[in-house]
């Protein structure tokens, strides 16, 4: 199955659709309600339709990022294929939520800082990159800490002048003046604080006490502290650009611990955070095989695991 991914075409680009509707069907058929408040069976539908679609852009986006800058030798769509699996590994992820938006403004936010490297004028690329992470932080607020590796991936790709942090901080000041102008013309500005306030917050003590998905932390622990270890390996034979990039994204991958760490409600749904950035790194270490009937087992394994722990909790909650 991997190996139809193994090239970048438009047809090639639309299997990553079916196979998000692949990992999405069962989770929409199922009875329990979605945490945002969905009752009926067919809103629960629609709001599946809509994260599939959400799914494959975002895929589209990553494969994009990766192929245009140069991050791998190859030109495949792995990043893609990792991000929908791992979207789509646990039930607190299947279901329409804030976070999904949140991480598609994540992508393009890094995708324009990406286009500053070698850029005379980077003025327009800085201020789109604070900006999406700023409408990201309103959807999920403790995602402004990602405004910091702005601030590193600027000084990284350019030298960082006096101008660049004003253009940072303009562009994430602009989208919360707009949300705050709009709430006082509709009277709502009382709620703006405390909304913002009931989902940021240190939350590691519950984390920590979450003895029912120790687990699953401790996995995801081990998932990123593996991604650290392949440094070198990713960086390996690659031009400084993409060293620089590759750079970037695992300050990123930090930051999203940080984000994550200060979401609240402190559920296993945090960890869709760290979706876009373990996408690409996963779909860079699959790559990276010589064999490729190593990685395509592997693949087959955890994509069966998945549609067989979907299907065990359909029948369990129908």
């Amino acid at each position: 199955m991997l190996s139809f991914f193994r090239k970048n075409s438009f047809f090639n680009s639309l299997l990553l659709l079916v196979y998000a509707i692949i990992l999405q069907i069962i989770p929409a058929f199922m009875n329990p309600p979605a945490p945002d408040g969905g009752t009926t069976m067919w809103s629960r539908i629609l709001g599946h339709i809509g994260l599939i679609i959400l799914l494959f852009v975002q895929a589209i986006f990553l494969n994009r990022l990766v192929i245009e800058n140069r991050l791998h030798r190859d030109i495949m769509l792995f990043p893609g294929v990792f991000f929908i699996l791992y979207a789509s590994a646990l039930p607190d992820f299947w279901h329409y939520n804030h976070i999904h938006i949140a991480n598609l403004m994540v992508i393009w936010s890094i995708y324009e800082l990406f286009q500053i490297y070698k850029t005379t004028n980077p003025a327009a690329n800085i201020f789109n990159a604070a900006l999406l992470i700023s409408i990201a932080s309103i959807f999920c607020p403790p995602m402004i800490w990602y405004l910091l590796m702005l601030f590193v991936g600027v000084s990284n790709l350019k030298k960082m002048e006096v101008v660049h942090p004003i253009q940072i901080l303009i562009g994430a000041a602009t989208p919360w003046f707009l949300w705050i102008t709009y709430s006082y013309w509709q009277g709502q500005e009382q709620h703006l604080w405390p909304d913002f306030k009931e989902h940021i917050g240190l939350n590691v003590l519950q984390i920590l006490s979450d003895r029912k998905d120790i687990w699953t932390y401790a996995g995801f622990i081990l998932l990123v502290v593996m991604q650290f270890l392949l440094y070198n390996e990713f960086r390996k034979k690659k031009h400084i650009q993409a060293q620089k990039k590759i750079d970037i994204l695992y300050v990123g991958l930090l930051f999203t611990i940080l984000v994550m760490i200060f979401h609240i409600p402190a559920t296993t749904e945090i960890l869709l955070i760290a979706a876009p950035m373990l996408g690409i790194f996963i779909g860079l270490f699959f790559s990276h095989f010589k064999n490729h009937s190593i990685p395509e087992m592997i693949h087959f394994i955890l994509f069966i695991g998945v549609l067989v722990t979907q299907i065990f909790l359909y029948f369990n909650f129908n």
